[in-house]
């Protein structure tokens, strides 16, 4: 089941909600104010996996810094 975020038009609360995606999403009550006067929030997601662009040769610590 996917998480989304809410906010509370009334006293500004974001909070997330884990809830089937056949659910409505009517009738939402704040948790902080129980206000039912909130908004589904836009969320940015997360994926992983594949190339990450990260190095793991170790290049970032290659520099010896030696002076001497």
């Amino acid at each position: 089941m996917p998480i989304y975020e809410y906010i509370c038009n009334s006293c500004r609360e974001k909070f997330s909600r884990l809830q089937s995606v056949r659910e409505s999403r009517e009738g939402i009550d704040c948790p902080k104010c129980s206000s039912g006067d909130t908004k589904k929030l836009i969320s940015s997601f997360c994926c992983s996996g594949g190339d990450s662009g990260l190095s793991s040769s170790g290049h970032s610590h290659s520099h010896g810094g030696g002076g001497g």
